[in-house]
């Protein structure tokens, strides 16, 4: 059951997120629909708390992901999100990009984050790829992309 009350988040000056209130029941399928910016992503984050929320409540299978001292680690277990693009951070390295997240998210401590990824890499087969920097991949735009220049090109990271 997801239960959200008043939900507000404000970046700045910006209000992204006004008040929003609803209810997700178990095994109840719901489409977040809107345009470019309008707070999808966001309102999604706010529930899986990788985002702070400004104000209101958002409880997640009976974890309160409003309030600093849940701990995520137990709500994630029931509750996941996969990003619709791949946040890495091109100046570092594949086991820099992997430990972001569990040192920053799950405030695992640097080495037993870096033996986790290092067995993630091994499981993989890429063990050997632990130090290599990523690289650019440019590739065009498809047609009726939703980039607001045509011709733009899309920028993924390849390691090689």
């Amino acid at each position: 059951m997801i239960h959200i009350n008043n939900l507000h988040k404000r970046f700045g000056d910006s209000h992204v997120l006004r008040g929003i209130s609803c209810d997700i029941k178990p095994q109840e399928v719901v489409c977040i629909i809107g345009p470019s910016g309008s707070g999808k992503s966001t309102f999604l984050r706010c529930m899986n708390a990788t985002e702070t929320v400004s104000e209101g409540e958002v409880v997640v299978n009976g974890f309160a992901a409003h309030d600093r001292t849940t701990d995520l680690n137990k709500m994630r277990e029931s509750v996941g999100m996969v990003f619709q693009r791949f946040n890495l951070f091109p100046h570092m390295t594949v086991l820099e990009n992997l430990i972001m997240a569990p040192m920053n998210l799950r405030n695992m401590p640097r080495q037993q984050a870096i033996d986790l990824a290092e067995a993630l890499l091994a499981k993989v087969g890429l063990s050997d790829k632990r130090d290599a920097a990523l690289e650019p991949v440019r590739r065009p735009a498809a047609a009726g992309s939703h980039r607001p220049c045509a011709g733009d090109e899309a920028v993924d990271y390849a390691v090689r």
